[in-house]
């Protein structure tokens, strides 16, 4: 059982003015989505990531109606690395799991032994 993933760019925030700069992307909402193989089960994390402008590199900026949504998932993925991205795979991981092998919780009325009732347990420390 392989997962394969999918970005999608849902947001992006900027400002009108960084340094030199106009049109500066400053924030950007995204989704990941994992799609398990076998089953095609889906589950999805929902990231906010900020973005600053380096004025040490300011030869890399790209004019914001020259972004593509591939230029800004490689943002993404230059930043989800390492711990963050462990995490937001084990969370869509989590998700596809609980779809295709769900677990049942069961109340104590549900229980082999229960007897379909339960008996209320007294209250203490009423005086009357």
């Amino acid at each position: 059982m392989a997962v394969t993933y999918s970005w999608a760019v849902t947001q992006m925030t900027k400002k009108p003015q960084v340094n030199d700069a106009t049109d500066v992307v400053v924030h950007v909402r995204w989704t990941l989505t994992g799609t398990e193989s076998t089953t095609g089960t889906q589950g999805s994390f929902p990231g906010a990531t900020p973005f600053e402008l380096d004025s040490d590199n300011t030869g890399s900026f790209v004019a914001f109606e020259d972004l593509t949504e591939e230029i800004v998932i490689g943002w993404l993925e230059d930043v989800v690395v390492d711990d963050y991205w462990n995490h937001v795979t084990e969370r869509i991981q989590h998700q596809i799991d609980e779809i295709d092998d769900p677990a049942e919780e069961l109340s104590e009325e549900a229980l082999p032994w229960s007897t379909g009732s339960v008996t209320p347990t007294p209250e203490t420390g009423s005086a009357e």
